[in-house]
């Protein structure tokens, strides 16, 4: 893609748990993206690199390397017709796949239709992959399963959660924003793993969270919901922006305000906080048919970085100062923008995409 413009900054994805993992002198190792095309999920290593084919479907999508590059979960169905999708784990050197999680085991359960797992995410420690246990459109509920048993442990009360959920650095906690299908009142929360959950900010117009750096704060996006269609509904917050806010060190009620980073009519979306102290985005079209990549650096200033598919994934950055995401073209091809300006195309016909570090032969 000409004229992709990178701000130079040392950015780090907090996000993607894959880029989490410990340094190896192998070259390729923090250079690679799997990706989910044509049913498979394939990975190219180092980036750009010819795509190695590592499932073979017929529908597997969600991609999700662990933080030392050694296993992937991903979604698969066996059937493509399948209502429903089950959490499963690949060992990336051996090829050996298993099933961890059977979404239409766990409860709650939905009525009238089979439940499928998304939308997963390796922990930074290593030790679970959280996941949404979803049913049609919306959200899902939030749970995490031991990534060697698939043993889960649900909340004490169920959390129905959007997709644009986020790990601490740690692994200790997530960062989720309420899941919904209509223009109603959301809370950020904060779960801890094992633990309970609680709201740091009530009654938003959030749909994205990140953990700050730190693992001290979470950033989040919040619609504007000022004008005169949103006025009988209860937002608590109604400017548009992105938004940082410290999470209370004990549970209970209290804290600190949010504070109003970046301000915007238009929506913002797919917030991830950068080692840096700058805070990647998108902003939505009016048409609502592309996003904008963007970056706020530590000035606030903001740089326009690449444009991305309204239907596509959303952009992850990497700890190499690359972002990737699924371009503007009908072969939806998934590109890397580099800090030198340039663009590499990986694939085309990417559904879903992940960095990781590839330890594989």
């Amino acid at each position: 893609m000409a004229g992709v413009r990178f701000l130079a900054l040392p950015l780090a994805m907090l996000t993607v748990a894959a880029c989490a993992g410990p340094s190896s002198s192998t070259a390729e190792q923090g250079s690679a993206l799997f990706y989910a095309s044509s049913g498979s999920i394939y990975v190219s290593a180092p980036v750009g690199a010819p795509g190695r084919k590592l499932t073979d479907g017929p529908t597997d999508t969600d991609p999700a390397p662990s933080p030392d590059g050694g296993r992937l979960a991903y979604v698969h169905k066996a059937d493509p017709a399948d209502a429903g999708g089950e959490l499963w784990v690949l060992d990336v050197s051996s090829g050996a796949a298993k099933r961890l999680v059977d979404p239409a085991a766990l409860v709650p359960k939905f009525e009238g239709d089979r439940p499928q797992a998304g939308s997963p995410q390796w922990s930074p420690a290593g030790d679970r992959i959280a996941f949404l246990k979803a049913g049609t459109g919306g959200g899902g509920f939030l749970l995490t399963a031991d990534a060697s048993t698939g043993s889960v442990q649900p909340p004490a009360t169920p959390l129905y959660a959007d997709a644009n959920f986020s790990w601490a650095p740690d692994g200790s906690r997530i960062a989720w924003v309420g899941g919904r299908s209509d223009v109603s009142p959301v809370d950020v929360n904060v779960l801890t793993v094992g633990g309970s959950s609680e709201a740091v900010v009530k009654d938003t117009n959030a749909s994205s969270v990140s953990f700050g750096h730190d693992g001290r704060s979470v950033l989040f996006a919040n619609g504007d919901a000022t004008g005169d269609p949103f006025l009988d509904i209860p937002f608590d917050m109604r400017d548009g922006g992105i938004y940082g806010v410290e999470i209370p060190r004990t549970e209970g009620p209290g804290g600190a305000a949010p504070k109003q980073l970046l301000f915007g009519k238009m929506p913002f979306a797919d917030v991830q906080a950068l080692s840096s102290g700058a805070v990647g985005f998108t902003e939505w079209s009016a048409d609502q048919r592309t996003k904008t990549i963007q970056v706020s650096d530590t000035d606030r200033k903001t740089h326009r970085v690449a444009e991305t598919r309204g239907d596509a994934p959303h952009p992850i950055w990497n700890d190499e100062e690359s972002v990737a995401y699924v371009g503007t073209a009908e072969d939806r091809p998934l590109l890397v923008a580099h800090q030198e300006g340039a663009a590499t195309t990986v694939a085309g016909g990417v559904e879903a995409f992940a960095w990781g570090t590839y330890t594989g032969g």
